[in-house]
């Protein structure tokens, strides 16, 4: 089956057109649920069931010399929380899903929140700890319709990408960047830039220093929005009411911002 997933992936593959991409779940009922993605070659499925591959370090140190990239799913609660204790190899873990058919993972104040979700376990917090991470969603609906996430639960996940084309490699590149984002299945259109630094950027700072900056946001909708909200480490610190508009563009200030802080946009 795996080289027959392969084949398929190969032949269905059209640059510029649609991009296949081979991949598997590395499932682990201790440290969590794992995707991987193969960009480079033939994916050789890693178990999380052999003793030399049971752990997350394990997946990535077996990953070595790959182009492949790691994400982890439904971090926050049911079936099963991420163990957030690991540090996410930044090499092949740059994102993380936030919204899957189970719930979002994002944070306690999330519209469809996981089930069964663990305090302290949200990728808020998982931000709050410093890793460096950009937002996917993901459908987890092993039913077979890819891309039609909302046949299996009003909750689901899907990723949007912010690719220079339409290839495996710039899929990548993007991704790697953190170039992305997360919607629960509609097909909305965000852009997000903090002065000149694009979405998913790490921007540095010197010690002690601060950084005043307008955050950019325009979200475009694929029917009436709610809201546009702004989180800053941890808080919402500005929301507007979209009142129905489909299209929503604003620039708010942000100030005083140290090292180790995150920005990000949610629109409802």
């Amino acid at each position: 089956n795996q080289r027959r997933i392969f084949e398929a992936t190969e032949r269905y593959d059209e640059p510029g057109r649609f991009v296949a991409i081979s991949g598997y779940e590395w499932t682990s009922w201790i440290y969590g649920h794992r995707h991987v993605l193969r960009f480079d070659g033939e994916v050789d499925v890693i178990s999380s069931l052999a003793p030399e591959t049971e752990t997350p370090q394990a997946l990535w140190r077996a990953l070595e010399g790959q182009q492949a990239l790691t994400f982890a799913h439904h971090s926050a609660g049911g079936p099963i929380a991420i163990d957030w204790s690991i540090p996410p190899d930044p090499r092949f873990e740059p994102v993380t899903e936030i919204a899957s058919v189970h719930g979002s993972s994002e944070s306690p104040d999330t519209p469809f929140p996981i089930y069964d979700a663990v305090a302290g376990n949200w990728v808020r917090d998982a931000l709050a700890r410093g890793y460096r991470l950009g937002f996917v969603g993901s459908g987890d609906s092993h039913d077979g319709h890819p891309g039609l996430v909302e046949l299996a639960s009003p909750t689901r996940g899907m990723a949007a990408n912010l690719a220079e084309e339409l290839t495996r490699g710039a899929v990548f590149e993007a991704l790697a960047a953190r170039r992305t984002y997360a919607t629960n299945g509609p097909r909305i259109l965000l852009r997000a830039a903090l002065g000149g630094h694009r979405m998913g950027s790490s921007v540095p700072l010197a010690e002690g220093e601060t950084l005043d900056e307008t955050f950019f946001v325009q979200v475009v909708g694929t029917g009436p929005l709610d809201r546009v909200e702004i989180v800053r480490s941890g808080e919402v610190v500005f929301g507007v009411a979209a009142e129905g508009r489909v299209e929503l563009a604003l620039d708010h200030p942000l100030k005083g911002l140290r090292d180790g802080e995150y920005v990000y946009v949610r629109a409802v």
